[in-house]
């Protein structure tokens, strides 16, 4: 809770101290940059506040990926194709890597248990046991339901925070930002924001200071428009 309340708190902290004004960009002198010259992803307008064409860094599978948008700054890398940033040791790694083996599978235990108890009972389960849902590593998937109500959990099966919905509203529910940002938080860094609906997936959008564009289910960049906070209706997400 401690290290939750921190993280808001520098959040707060940092949106007071970026801002991007209108004319933040009037007396930016922006370098050369283009495809040609870019030594990696060439984003158009991906730097502070939108005013200068920017280079990304490509990495590869091990190399660090931990200065991805801290305090408010565009990240000047991301990591390759068929790649993720692990936010437990800041590296890029596979995102078909087997899960660390540090790490206890109790969802396929628990199923097991789940599978066992209802074969005992002649095919039928304990009245209110729930059948719990795994993902292909043996953890919890991030959505579990039960009853009316499904709720965003830990690779453990704990539940994170208040993300949660109407199971009838809950088709496109992925809890994708809310298990991120559990497990960001877990690692006792602070630094990256998250922005999650109330039901734990990513918004749409994000922003940046004053300056927001479009995010993908993974919280990652989506095109290259940028508006300024206050047009936040005109960007096409």
């Amino acid at each position: 809770m401690l290290k939750y309340l921190i993280c808001v708190s520098l959040s707060v902290v940092v949106s007071e101290a970026i801002q991007c004004l209108p004319n933040a960009c009037a007396t930016v002198r922006c370098a050369a940059v283009t495809e040609d010259t870019c030594n990696g992803l060439f984003v158009p307008k991906g730097g502070f506040c939108g005013c200068c064409d920017s280079c990304k860094e490509v990495l590869i599978e091990g190399a660090y990926c931990g200065s991805g948008f801290l305090l408010g700054f565009p990240s000047k890398s991301q990591c390759g194709d068929g790649l993720e940033c692990d936010i437990h040791t800041m590296r890029c790694v596979s995102k078909t890597r087997v899960a660390r083996e540090t790490q206890t599978a109790t969802c396929a235990e628990a199923h097991q248990q789940y599978l066992a108890t209802q074969q005992q009972n002649g095919g039928f389960g304990l009245l209110g046991a729930v059948e719990p849902k795994c993902d292909n590593d043996g953890f919890y998937q991030a959505k579990q339901c039960e009853g009316s109500v499904c709720t965003c959990v830990s690779k453990e099966g704990k539940d994170i925070l208040d993300y949660r919905a109407d199971i009838w509203m809950s088709q496109d529910m992925d809890c994708q930002c809310a298990r991120d940002q559990h497990e960001y938080m877990e690692t006792g860094l602070i630094g990256r924001f998250f922005y999650c609906t109330s039901n734990g997936n990513y918004q749409k959008h994000q922003c940046l200071g004053s300056v927001c564009h479009c995010i993908d289910n993974h919280g990652q960049m989506v095109g290259t428009q940028t508006v300024s906070i206050g047009d936040l209706d005109k960007l096409q997400c």
